[in-house]
């Protein structure tokens, strides 16, 4: 990490502070103490390496939400920020990393007229932390003429490569940064109407503002369709459902503007589904309650992109492979947690916690997995494993209940009787229903006496 204090200067001085200050962990910091720490890196944002420290502690910023003194560079990131993403996410999704940000404000400043960026400047700082309205008027003329800077860049090809150097590849998100601020009032508006992320569900009334809202701001312009409606997606959990719904609706595109728009958009899911297979690849083998949880997540995710983008073929072709993934991950929970409980059945409840832990873990992945496997076409299969377990449980009951009525000379004290049968309520109740643990222990409690 570079060290701020070799600037020079008072900045260097409250930079060198901050820094003496996060050498504790984060989490050792009260939240008075972060928060002026957090001040006194905002006010010198743009000493070098202090962008790296605001990096390092922005997951506690988004937490503790500091009241922090307003700045030009922070509204004009603003109508941007649910979309950033660290350097290293996969690209072409329309998501924006945060170098490429950082190089538009670069070029903003460099190239803005400097008397006009100077009247925001002072305007900012004779404002609070709390003057809204300011802010505000701020933000209403700096997002129009930023966006043109922009547009005029990206609008020029010399102009673009000079600009993004060996990252000319994301000439599109550019592009789409530009849009953004040019839109910036309704993607503010839009996101007034959202619930806080990640969101679940939606009413009508809600997917209706939504709509009007998209369809108000952008005229048809499919660049402009495409950025709202990617605003709204990055915020909901269940983001190809979104997508099918928001268009399904009238947003006044083209019929063949409407096809290019999903298509783009189709790429946000395809990275999402990608990260939750690469998830469950990553998952530790052995970890049955991991893999269960790793799949059902991928499973969810891909039914829901097969729906939503049918018709996109490479697509498909993609979600089959993510799919068989899925099923031979199940298959492995299924054989592995069947066999493990089958032996720990065969021991009984003489096993050691350790054990008895292990072979509830070992169920309930078989139970997680019973809530999806219809989808991959094994709902036989998990449904065979725990009817199986269940049955040998029983088995081994009856075999105690019957040598308990005949009271001959392998049946158990009463205390061992009772340990044997509240073991196979347990397991029963795990495997199987409450019905079925419950008739069990009536006969249990009946043999025993």
């Amino acid at each position: 990490m570079s060290d701020p204090s070799n600037t020079g200067g008072g900045g260097s001085d409250k930079a060198a502070a901050a820094m003496h200050d996060l050498e504790r962990p984060l989490e050792h910091i009260s939240e008075a103490k972060f928060r002026e720490i957090a001040r006194l890196l905002e006010e010198v944002h743009e000493q070098p390496g202090v962008q790296r420290i605001l990096d390092h502690v922005r997951p506690r910023l988004a937490k503790l939400r500091p009241g922090r003194k307003p700045n030009l560079q922070r509204l004009f990131y603003q109508p941007l920020e649910d979309l950033l993403v660290p350097d290293g996410a996969p690209p072409n999704n329309g998501l924006l990393p945060r170098h490429l940000v950082a190089l538009v404000w670069r070029q903003v400043v460099k190239t803005g007229d400097a008397e006009t960026r100077k009247r925001f400047e002072d305007a900012l700082r004779r404002a609070k932390a709390d003057d809204r309205a300011t802010q505000a008027a701020v933000a209403k003329e700096l997002w129009p003429w930023a966006a043109a800077i922009i547009a005029a860049v990206a609008g020029n090809q010399g102009a673009a490569k000079a600009m993004l150097g060996s990252h000319a590849g994301l000439l599109p998100e550019l592009i789409e940064v530009a849009t953004l601020l040019e839109l910036a009032p309704a993607v503010e508006r839009l996101k007034a109407e959202l619930p806080p992320r990640p969101i679940h569900g939606l009413a009508d009334e809600q997917m209706g503002q939504i709509r009007r809202i998209i369809a108000d701001s952008t005229g048809g312009d499919a660049q402009k369709v495409y950025v709202m409606v990617l605003i709204a997606m990055v915020r909901m959990a269940k983001r190809a459902d979104f997508l099918e719904s928001i268009m399904g609706m009238t947003l006044g595109l083209a019929a063949t503007d409407k096809s290019a728009v999903y298509m783009r958009l189709s790429r946000l899911v395809m990275t999402e589904i990608s990260d939750r297979a690469r998830q469950m690849a990553e998952t530790d083998r052995a970890n049955l309650v991991g893999l269960a949880d790793s799949a059902r997540s991928l499973v969810t995710g891909v039914v829901a992109a097969e729906r939503a983008l049918k018709n996109d073929p490479q697509a498909r072709r993609e979600l089959s492979e993510m799919r068989k993934s899925a099923e031979k991950t199940v298959s492995q929970v299924v054989d592995t947690a069947k066999g493990a409980v089958t032996v720990a059945i065969a021991e009984g409840p003489g096993a050691g916690l350790e054990a008895q832990v292990e072979t509830e873990n070992n169920i309930l992945a078989l139970r997680k997995c019973q809530t999806f496997a219809n989808h991959i076409g094994l709902d036989r299969a998990v449904e065979g494993a725990l009817g199986g377990i269940v049955g040998e449980v029983r088995q081994k009951a009856d075999g105690l209940f019957t040598a308990l009525r005949a009271a001959d000379s392998e049946a158990p004290p009463r205390d061992t009787a009772q340990q044997q049968m509240y073991w196979a309520v347990r397991m029963t109740e795990l495997a199987g229903n409450p019905d079925d643990a419950d008739k069990l222990r009536r006969d249990g409690l009946k043999a025993i006496g």
